[in-house]
């Protein structure tokens, strides 16, 4: 739930047969996000705005042109020539009720003479942005090669993913948790995404009878993080439809089914005072105590959503903490397996040792062990892969390892996203094994975020937590930093070719940071970069198709527009021929971009990179 890089344990590869017949596909293409990790978890709760927007984002990412590669373009209930690890991209419908598109993966294997679920994975993008095109991608990656794919693969039964988008400018309507906000919409097309939800698997129980299956009246369903919580959330809202359901890293909290805990009411989707509200008809309770749950959550997870105002309302927030538990683990971890025991649900909820926000290939296989034992109508627990203990650490003193100014060749090619908004990163010594990102903003919580940059004959600057813009790591231990943002006055401070130490100022004697000796932090020439992160090009933007030379004279352009007393970057592509013959065609449309978010898109969507030396920005291809 946050833009921290995850490295999920036991990612294996999915073999999935690409079906490209139809060219109405569309291929990959993630920008980055304006929103970053600080502005992810805002205070602030923006009014609810209309969305009809996204029926027009969606019409034009279904106009991007197919790559080799892609799924194939299903828009009618149709007989296909299915051979086994087949890929489809079902076209939005809103006239059956969902207005985004959804990927179906059926894979080898499938018996066309034996009933089986339809396996259910609600996409989760991870962050915030009015690009459907990224949510697009990422749902197709989620269909076509992830854990999801693979259980669907050991199941033998169909995968379906929708394709919903999570708006950026009204981030608080968390779609991809199915959160309060999202379901409380009145109109437009991100209205109830669970009945969309629905009626896709409607849909898709007809596409796939068509074709001579026999999926069941009910489906499987799983989820991981925000589609955890989609998922926990459905089974209360459409029990009737749902067989069996998987979630896991819930944030230490999953529904809980009853109306009031600790004298406190608790509205859905704390709890089920007010979930009538949402069904217009009284709960089934019935059918809810027949849907078979596993709910899990890793021993080292600290993924607490509760801060998030993105996830919770402030409202919602204060019950949470003074009602049920201010601490994820193991305090309100504890108390929801209480209230499921006590409740008496058909649900299993396991804690896995040794393990933070991910999924393991033990834990995997558990999964898909529940499904299969829970297809018939009494219910099974499993007995699950078992690790051992590891204690949560945290960081107690953090050694700054490493300063990096963004473009610093050092810093790992994977951290391209959000770089461009920040002005320095402060590397760190400690990671502990199997725990997750959490551990870096928790100690940033504990220890402050309060430094002083200092040059001798120079002003001190003072960065405190206004300049903190979120964490980064690989996940192993190998790379993990702050990224710190100067305002304008600040930057303006710093002279280049003057070398500053950054002194920590702390405030504690169990939490603090110390900076390793030697570390100073040098400014170059950052102008061109300060232009480019600064320009806004004029108007709206638009290519179609273009050459990679065609899309970087269309920078170039509008800067030129943009900028009549500053010196213009001079742009170099430094590929050879036949590489710029291989590169993809750029499509897009934007208004409002900086120059610098324009060339990453470019460059990211033609998998190139871009180095800036003086006044020179070089395309170059990835090493």
């Amino acid at each position: 739930m946050g833009k921290d890089k995850l490295s999920l344990t036991g990612m294996r590869s999915c073999g999935v047969a690409l079906l490209s017949v139809s060219s109405s596909s569309v291929q990959e293409i993630p920008v980055p996000s304006e929103r970053s990790n600080a502005r992810l978890h805002s205070s602030k709760r923006r009014p609810i705005a209309r969305h009809h927007i996204w029926l027009v984002l969606v019409c034009i990412a279904m106009a991007i042109p197919a790559a080799a590669d892609e799924p194939r373009a299903v828009s009618t209930i149709t007989r296909l020539n299915l051979t086994g690890d087949d890929f489809l991209q079902i076209a939005a419908q809103p006239t059956e009720g969902f207005n985004f598109p959804y990927f179906l993966f059926i894979p080898a294997g499938v018996d066309r003479d034996s009933p089986f679920h339809i396996l259910v994975e609600p996409n989760n993008t991870g962050t915030a942005t009015d690009d459907f095109t990224v949510h697009l991608s990422k749902a197709r990656n989620l269909a076509k090669s992830s854990y999801a794919c693979r259980i669907a693969a050991k199941l033998q039964t169909p995968l379906l993913v929708p394709a919903f988008p999570r708006p950026g400018k009204d981030g608080h309507i968390y779609t991809h948790a199915l959160d309060r906000d999202s379901l409380t919409l009145k109109e437009g097309p991100l209205y109830r995404l669970d009945l969309q939800l629905a009626a896709m698997f409607s849909h898709a129980r007809k596409l796939l009878r068509h074709n001579g299956f026999e999926p069941e009246s009910t489906m499987f369903m799983d989820g991981f993080s925000a589609s955890a919580k989609f998922v926990n959330r459905f089974a209360f809202l459409h029990p009737e439809l749902i067989k069996a359901v998987a979630s896991g890293g819930v944030n230490g909290l999953p529904v809980l089914p009853v109306k009031t805990f600790n004298g406190r009411e608790l509205p859905f989707p704390i709890g089920i005072a007010d979930l009538e509200e949402f069904l217009g008809r009284p709960f089934d309770e019935k059918a809810y105590w027949q849907v078979a749950q596993y709910i899990y959550m890793g021993y080292l997870d600290r993924n607490d959503t509760v801060p998030s105002r993105d996830a919770w309302s402030e409202a919602e927030a204060t019950i949470i903490k003074t009602a049920i538990a201010e601490e994820m683990m193991p305090d309100r971890w504890r108390i929801s397996q209480q209230v499921y025991r006590e409740q008496q649900i058909r649900a299993q909820l396991v804690t896995y040792n040794g393990v933070g926000h991910g999924i393991t290939d033990d834990m995997e296989d558990d999964i898909a062990r529940f499904f299969q034992a829970n297809t018939a109508a009494a219910f099974v627990p499993i007995q699950p892969c078992d690790y051992p203990f590891v204690e949560y650490r945290q960081i107690h003193e953090g050694h700054g390892n490493a300063l990096y100014w963004t473009d610093d060749p050092r810093i790992p090619d994977w951290i391209q996203e959000g770089r461009h908004a920040c002005t320095f990163m402060i590397g760190l010594q400690e990671w502990y094994e199997k725990q997750d990102y959490r551990q870096l903003a928790e100690f940033k919580d504990n220890a402050g975020f309060n430094f002083v940059l200092q040059a001798e004959g120079q002003r001190d600057i003072e960065i405190n937590e206004d300049n903190y813009a979120g964490t980064c790591s690989q996940g192993n231990g190998r790379f993990q930093a702050f990224w710190v943002r100067l305002d304008d006055a600040q930057l303006k401070q710093i002279l280049p070719g003057r070398t500053y130490r950054l002194t920590p100022v702390n405030k504690s004697t169990e939490y603090f940071w110390t900076v390793n000796n030697g570390l100073t932090l040098t400014r170059t020439d950052m102008g061109t970069l300060e232009t480019l992160n600064t320009t806004v090009l004029p108007g709206r933007i638009a290519v179609d198709k273009a050459p990679i030379p065609a899309a970087i004279a269309a920078i170039e352009q509008a800067m030129a527009q943009a900028l009549t007393t500053k010196t213009l970057p001079k742009f170099v592509i430094g590929l050879k021929p036949e590489e710029l013959s291989q590169c993809p065609g750029i499509t897009f449309s934007a208004e409002g971009l900086t120059a610098m978010e324009f060339l990453w898109i470019v460059c990211h969507r033609a998998a190139l990179q871009y180095r800036i030396a003086g006044n020179t920005v070089y395309i170059e291809t990835k090493e």
